[in-house]
């Protein structure tokens, strides 16, 4: 990846703020991107970073109105890199994520941005410059526990040991599940999900998924399956391993013009649900109190120098980490 010299941004708008970046997520969302294929239009109408929208770091300047909300120089932020209208049908209809003016922010691979004070939170002191990172990952779990309207008692299965995945775990143990699997093939990771506090961890490669969840639910399969690998074989998988009107709840794109082989017979028969869930709307307040309740740093595999953005890519690309960073500035 080459880095490219650019003008450092300046505010120009009372709400904006000028922050010094610390750490850049690598996002599996940005390897279409990274490869520059066709994958790149799975994503339609969605305007989408080409690389960098995770980020932590520090505020050096903001405007009159961001001064006023308590964006003072100094103060630790993260936030989301996409700008709501405000304005449109679903903007004033709390489906910020479905904003029809939706409109990406300066990369997080950058020295300096400049973001509007509606995108961030205040980092708590307890969590790191490294942790702050995940605040999109985590507003994007908390928007898939929302669809997949998880009760009291529910028997859960996570598919993926990735970072959504690792937060989806903890975010259903809090609301009260009754057991949680997680199904990965990476034993690191499997390792994580047991410390972070599943029940059960598969290795879906190796052993019977089908018999385990037989096991596990008394015959009666999972009443909520997040399906956050990215592998499409899983979806297959996963609807057969679902209780009657259970909620299999994807959070992927998948590729372009890849179907799902997913039989219908099977989720009407047991009146399942097929739930995605993508960019969350609004819930930065939550966010930001929800953020020093998570583990989050066993989630965090690498840390790369910014020269070394080519082989973070190349790393993310494997699906074997759970998350990887690149390092912009020291703060």
């Amino acid at each position: 990846m080459n880095l490219v010299i650019a003008p450092e941004p300046q505010i120009s708008a009372p709400g904006d703020v000028k922050i010094k970046v610390a750490f850049s997520g690598v996002c599996s969302d940005e390897i279409p991107f990274f490869r520059r294929d066709a994958d790149m239009l799975a994503w339609g109408s969605v305007i989408f970073p080409l690389a960098g929208h995770e980020m932590s770091g520090i505020v050096v300047e903001a405007g009159r109105d961001a001064l006023k909300f308590g964006f003072t120089p100094g103060t630790r932020v993260s936030g989301y890199a996409w700008k709501h209208c405000g304005q449109c049908h679903y903007c004033r209809s709390g489906k910020e994520n479905l904003c029809l003016n939706l409109q990406p922010s300066q990369s997080t691979m950058a020295e300096y941005i400049v973001w509007d004070m509606s995108q961030l939170i205040k980092v708590p002191d307890s969590v790191t410059f490294e942790e702050a990172v995940l605040t999109d990952p985590i507003g994007f779990s908390l928007h898939g526990l929302t669809r997949a309207n998880i009760h009291l008692g529910d028997n859960v299965l996570i598919i993926g040991g990735t970072v959504p995945g690792l937060i989806l775990l903890q975010l259903a143990k809090m609301s009260g599940a009754n057991t949680v699997t997680v199904a990965d093939p990476y034993m690191e990771n499997r390792e994580i999900a047991r410390q972070l506090g599943a029940d059960h961890c598969i290795d879906p490669t190796a052993e019977n998924i089908a018999f385990h969840t037989l096991k596990v639910t008394h015959n009666l399969g999972y009443n909520i399956i997040f399906e956050t690998s990215q592998l499409l074989d899983m979806m297959s998988i996963a609807a057969t391993l679902l209780a009657k009107q259970g909620v299999l709840a994807y959070g992927c794109v998948y590729g372009l013009n890849k179907q799902p082989p997913i039989k219908l017979s099977e989720l009407f028969i047991k009146e399942a649900v097929l739930m995605p869930f993508h960019m969350a709307p609004y819930k930065l307040p939550l966010i930001e109190k929800t953020i020093d309740k998570l583990s989050l740093a066993p989630l965090i595999s690498k840390v790369y120098p910014m020269e070394e953005a080519t082989q973070a890519y190349l790393d993310c690309e494997t699906g074997r980490y759970p998350h990887i960073l690149i390092r912009i500035g020291e703060i």
